[in-house]
C-alpha cells in the first residue's frame, strides 16, 4: 500500500492523496505534507520538519530489558 500511495503522490502532480494515521513515521515516509486534527478540528498543517520545530518539545527514550531467568516452579509477582 506505501508503494501505491507514494506512487500516486509523487509522479502525479494532479492528484491528492488523503492518508490518516496515528504514525508520525508513517505520515513522515508518505506525505510532504501533513495536517494535524485535534478532537476533529484541523489544528495545523505544514511538512513534517516544520511540525516538529514548532511542536515537536518532546523526549523519545528507548529501554532494554534483559530477559530474567525463573524456575518453572516459582512465580515471579510483581507489585
Amino acid at each position: 500500500m506505501w508503494t501505491i500511495i507514494s506512487n500516486i503522490s509523487t509522479q502525479s502532480k494532479k492528484s491528492t492523496v488523503v492518508l490518516t494515521t496515528h504514525s508520525m513515521e508513517e505520515a513522515e515516509a508518505l506525505c510532504p505534507k501533513i495536517g494535524i486534527m485535534v478532537e476533529g478540528k484541523f489544528r495545523c498543517f505544514g511538512s513534517a520538519q516544520h511540525l516538529k520545530n514548532k511542536y515537536g518539545m518532546g523526549y523519545e527514550i528507548e529501554i532494554k530489558i534483559s530477559p530474567v531467568a525463573c524456575d518453572s516452579e516459582k512465580e515471579i509477582k510483581l507489585d
